[in-house]
Order: structure tokens, then sequence, then C-alpha cells
């Protein structure tokens, strides 16, 4: 297996691993925790249904970031590895091999670099919709952002 082969499988297998990753419901089945003995309800579906279509833009925006910061993070990793495999590495096949590792391992260190990201995609729009319901004057139970 040569060097490109190499350093694409372990790329794929990042991403693979990545886009495994638990997803939460739906933003727009996402519904704050308040107490309905004490909550106006037909006033919060009004309010909940405004404050969703705000975080559903919130949302659109955190995953375009979170991909182009993503693909950042994955090239700057690869050539981050790959230089460094090559300045340690010593025989034209050994040098090879670490350049390949090198470049695998910075690529999966800079998929790594994406825990905040994800963090901030999924929550994120939660917490907008939780602070926007709690702006228009009903109680939120839960942790902010985790309904």
């Amino acid at each position: 297996m040569n060097f490109l082969t190499k350093t694409r499988s372990i790329g794929l297998i990042a991403v693979a691993l990545l886009a495994g990753c638990a997803e939460l419901e739906p933003l727009t089945e996402y519904r704050p925790v308040v107490d309905q003995q004490r909550t106006d309800m037909p006033r919060f579906e009004r309010d909940l249904e405004a404050c969703r279509a705000v975080a559903v833009q919130v949302e659109a925006d955190y995953r375009q970031r979170q991909q182009e910061q993503m693909g950042a993070n994955l090239m700057t990793g690869l050539l981050v590895g790959a230089i460094t495999g090559a300045v340690v590495g010593g025989g034209t096949n050994y040098q090879r091999e670490l350049t390949a590792y090198g470049a695998a391992s910075g690529m999966a260190a800079g998929a790594a670099a994406n825990d905040y990201s994800y963090d901030l995609v999924t929550y994120g729009p939660r917490r907008v919709v939780d602070r926007c319901m709690a702006e228009r004057g009903h109680t939120i139970l839960n942790d902010i952002g985790r309904g």
C-alpha cells in the first residue's frame, strides 16, 4: 500500500467515525422542560415555534462553520504530520512509512480538534431556543440546551 492510499484510507476512517457520532432529536422536535401547571401552554407553543425558527438558522450557520473548520483541521493535521514524519524518517522506505504515519496521526488529531465544535453544533441551537423562551417569560427547568 503506498503513502497516498494509506493516508486516504485513514482519513476516510476518521471521517466515518465522526459521522457516526450520536445525534439528538431534530431541532424541530426539541422541547424545553417547563412546569405545565404554571405555563400558558398555547402561548408556550406559539413562542416555541418562533424560537425554533431562529435556532434553525443558527444551526445551519453552526454546521457550515463546523464543516469548514473540520476541513481546515484535517488538512493542517495532514500537512504537519506528513512534514514531521518526513523530517524524522531515515531511509526511503522508512521515511515513507513515517510520513504516512505522521499524516494519518495529524489527520486524526485534526478530526479530534472538532469536539468543541460538535458540542456547539449539537447544543448551541437548543440553548438559543431555551434563552429565547426565557426571554419571552417562560421558566425553563432543564439545563440550558439539554432539554
